[in-house]
């Protein structure tokens, strides 16, 4: 069943064969993450390890292909493979070749081969950023496989009591369960305070944009919210709301279908790729909204935004989906709206509405009149995007803790 799943056939040669050009070496520590988000939040880490260690080889696999693909990305100077597959042979020769003194792996893997293989070795074997939903616990609950797997893991460092809780209502003991918090807020520090501030400054000069006109961002819109955005918008336009509005579709591809939906509403769109060097002009009209078809840029976009609509939230997408980063705007102090569906950050989303430092909203009309509350009252706007700041900010340090937590079993230590 396994076989034909896209994400285990990619690279399905080098889940059973280690790579011709890896020999045993030294003793490595080898990270592991299933796809990109998880590949990403080893950057914090990994950079600690490299300052401690900097002569240990370092071994980073991924399960699907775009966290392979991201690990290349980030980790050129790092051995980069598959994960192999969960087979006892299979993992035996690929623990021959890495000869791993400590073994990390990120949120929720849990492979029982490989954790029993592992633990028979007697090689330290952790889970950082660990998580245990609801439904998983249910699941894990019903069966022997998964919680008999977990006992044999040196230890834990989770992101929730309630993560903690399920763990150790598996079977885990408490000695080897540490809430360390979750390491996605630390990917969102600032290297200087002053960053949203120059960046915010250099964006409006840009295009001519005053101080003290509002900006509103729709950040990663799939087709459909641009419609909401749309029909919210010209509303606010209409009834004589002052605020320019900019949107970055998730996939750059969509741009042109999202540009007709907004002419659609009586709005006039204007691609950024498709820009004459007179970009001073782009806002000189009030419904002209900017649209951003390149990559990388939605972080900037945020810094020089007031209210930001954080997209993927508005419809259901399937069960395990459902929104994308509340923390990058939320880091810049801009007040922050997402829609119902939020899965992929639902402790963020926990963590801002139980602070009121976030407006949930559940269709256009919701968007409409939580915009025109906010730009009517900009103090109440800054406020909300000041408290969702101090939401990250709080929460920031469990790269640090987890570091603490494996140096210990660090094979130089």
């Amino acid at each position: 069943m396994l076989i034909i799943k896209p994400a285990f056939r990619a690279g399905l040669v080098a889940r059973f064969s280690i790579p011709g050009d890896l020999t045993p070496q030294s003793k490595s520590i080898w990270f592991h993450g299933s796809s990109a988000g998880e590949i990403d939040l080893l950057r914090p880490l990994l950079s600690k390890i490299e300052k401690r260690s900097p002569n240990e080889r370092i071994v980073v696999s991924a399960f699907a292909i775009s966290g392979y693909r991201a690990a290349k990305k980030l980790f050129p100077q790092h051995c980069v493979i598959y994960f192999p597959a969960d087979f006892s042979p299979v993992i035996r020769r690929f623990l021959k070749v890495l000869r791993p003194g400590l073994i990390v792996l990120v949120e929720s893997e849990f492979w029982p081969n490989f954790i029993a293989t592992v633990s028979r070795q007697g090689i330290p074997l952790c889970v950082l950023n660990a998580r245990m939903s609801q439904k998983s616990f249910r699941a894990h609950r019903r069966t022997f496989l998964i919680p008999w797997a977990l006992r044999k893991i040196s230890h834990f460092g989770v992101q929730t009591d309630e993560d903690a809780s399920r763990i150790r209502d598996l079977g885990v003991p408490a000695t080897r369960l540490t809430v360390t918090g979750n390491m996605k807020y630390d990917l969102q520090q600032l290297s200087d305070p002053g960053d949203r501030l120059s960046i915010r400054r250099a964006l409006r000069e840009r295009y001519a944009i005053d101080e003290d006109m509002p900006v509103f961002i729709g950040g990663s819109i799939h087709q459909g919210e641009d419609s909401a955005l749309a029909w919210a918008f010209q509303r606010l336009v209409a009834d004589g709301c002052r605020a320019r509005m900019i949107i970055v579709p998730r996939y750059p591809a969509e741009s042109a279908a999202i540009g007709r939906v907004l002419e659609q509403h009586g709005l006039v769109a204007l691609r950024k790729s498709r820009l004459s060097c007179n970009e001073r002009a782009v806002f000189g009209d009030e419904k002209n909204v900017l649209v951003i078809d390149t990559i990388g840029e939605l972080r900037n976009y945020y810094a020089m935004s007031d209210i930001a609509y954080v997209g993927g939230s508005l419809t259901y997408r399937g069960s395990n989906k459902g929104g994308h980063n509340l923390m990058e705007p939320a880091i810049f102090g801009v007040a922050v709206m997402f829609g119902p569906y939020t899965y992929s950050f639902r402790d963020t989303v926990r963590d801002l509405q139980k602070n009121q430092a976030g407006l949930l909203v559940h269709d256009q009309d919701e968007i409409y009149s939580s915009l025109k509350g906010l730009l009517r009252e900009p103090d109440v706007a800054a406020e909300l995007g000041n408290k969702a700041h101090r939401v990250i900010m709080n929460n920031c340090g469990a790269t640090d803790r987890n570091f603490a937590l494996i140096e210990k079993y660090i094979p130089s230590a």
